[in-house]
């Protein structure tokens, strides 16, 4: 009796510990980003991606598993349900996936995933690995996606005042700046945290594409009214079942979309403050280690002492 109540009250001190004043704070802001730029490219730009789970995956990762199960969970229940949001919208049953989503997001913060990290040559050869992937699953999820002109129209168009031609034109932008700046990130900043991060949301993915085929084909038939229908298309005419033309569909288009999501986050946490991040209950494990904080002020101490050389040197001939 006595173990089970002093288990009990260290879960709900672990629980207690994840909903500071900023983590409250900060969830509705993060709820707001989901639907935004949910609501923006699914329904407005008809993309086979989602980026509904941008403040999901920020707040797990700031705070931990249970802020981020509860903003992924309600971000997708006030989309459809709040009076004058989410009209029209079948967001709401894929609740669970987006709960799943911000719980596994505040795993990866636990476990440091997204702290910045030095580069060594070895990690450089994960780091092409990683860039060639992302760029084998957009070209293939974009040739799926904008295989025929009259599926995507069909399945997809409905009321949406956008073209195929300028739907797969954003998407074919969106992936060439996501590898560029994933490629400046790696090769220039020399930081291969971003190859853990987006580790994180290949993995991210391929959960939630499990968890959404089924809900997808029993309950939506398939069409969730997004960009992603006419990937399922594709599938359905190459002669696949209802349910694995939607757990490929998953499996192509959620990995792409969280692998751009945890890098956004990623870039967003690399781009506040230390003394911001650390503030949060995951802060500290967010934040690049001393030896490498010291290695970049001692490059740069370098670097300006080499400047400062070479003026005087120009200076005195």
């Amino acid at each position: 009796m006595g173990l089970s109540s002093r288990a009990a009250r260290s879960i709900k001190g672990w629980v207690a510990r994840q909903f500071t004043t900023r983590v409250i704070v900060l969830m509705p802001v993060a709820i707001a980003i989901n639907i935004v730029l949910g609501y923006t490219v699914q329904s407005g730009l008809k993309l086979p991606i989602y980026v509904d789970s941008i403040g999901t995956i920020l707040v797990g990762v700031l705070a931990g598993p249970i802020p981020g199960l509860v903003t992924g969970a309600l971000s997708n229940l006030i989309w459809q349900y709040a009076p004058g949001i989410g009209s029209g919208s079948q967001i709401g049953p894929f609740a669970i996936t987006a709960a799943a989503i911000g719980f596994l997001a505040g795993i990866w913060g636990q476990l440091g995933l997204f702290r910045p990290r030095r580069g060594r040559a070895l990690n450089y050869v994960g780091a092409v690995i990683a860039v060639g992937l992302i760029a084998v699953m957009a070209f293939y999820t974009y040739s799926r996606a904008y295989a025929s002109t009259d599926a995507f129209n069909s399945n997809v168009f409905g009321n949406a005042s956008i073209s195929i031609d300028l739907s797969r034109l954003i998407f074919f932008a969106i992936m060439v700046v996501f590898l560029a700046i994933v490629g400046w990130a790696l090769f220039l900043r020399r930081d291969i945290g971003v190859v853990y991060a987006i580790s994180a949301g290949l993995a991210t993915g391929i959960v939630a594409a499990l968890i959404s085929a089924p809900i997808y084909a029993f309950f939506y038939g398939g069409l969730s009214g997004s960009g992603t229908d006419a990937i399922v298309a594709a599938f359905r005419a190459g002669g696949d079942s209802l349910y694995q033309s939607t757990l490929k569909q998953g499996l192509l288009s959620d990995p792409i979309d969280k692998m751009i999501t945890t890098f956004v986050v990623f870039f967003i946490l690399g781009s506040l403050s230390r003394r911001f991040v650390a503030r949060f209950p995951n802060g500290p494990k967010l934040i690049a280690a001393e030896s490498d904080a010291d290695s970049d002020a001692e490059g740069d101490a370098r670097n300006g002492a080499a400047g400062d050389a070479s003026e005087s040197s120009a200076a005195s001939r």
